[in-house]
């Protein structure tokens, strides 16, 4: 796994962060939203365990909240106050969303069909 690409951080920032919220910590915020613990956050950022639960601190603090998932609450409902937002406006997001959803979805299928044939001759 990789740490959220540039283009991918402005998103995360802008839906996750608050302003006080740095780039990092927002990064961080995402992936606790994504239900990830702060040792699988490190390897993904590629930073220290210890490192990540500095972050974590500070998020707790900015967002004044007591714990991990009080700030993936906020976190997902600022996101989901971001997307009906640029829906409104667009009214193209979800279209957009479920596009990629089913085209990731036909990718998974077809590369399965191939797993599960390759299962079926070793049986």
């Amino acid at each position: 796994m990789h740490s959220v690409s540039y283009s991918d951080q402005r998103g995360v920032k802008a839906a996750f962060g608050s302003p006080e919220l740095t780039p990092r910590e927002a990064e961080v915020l995402f992936w606790i939203s994504q239900g990830k613990s702060n040792h699988d956050i490190g390897i993904i950022l590629g930073a220290k365990t210890g490192t990540i639960c500095k972050h974590v601190e500070h998020i707790l603090s900015k967002l004044n909240v007591e714990n991990r998932t009080s700030a993936a609450v906020v976190a997902l409902e600022t996101y989901r106050s971001v997307a009906e937002t640029s829906e409104d406006r667009s009214g193209k997001s979800w279209g957009a969303v479920a596009g990629l959803i089913a085209t990731q979805l036909g990718e998974l299928l077809s590369g399965g069909s191939e797993v599960f044939g390759a299962l079926s001759l070793v049986a």
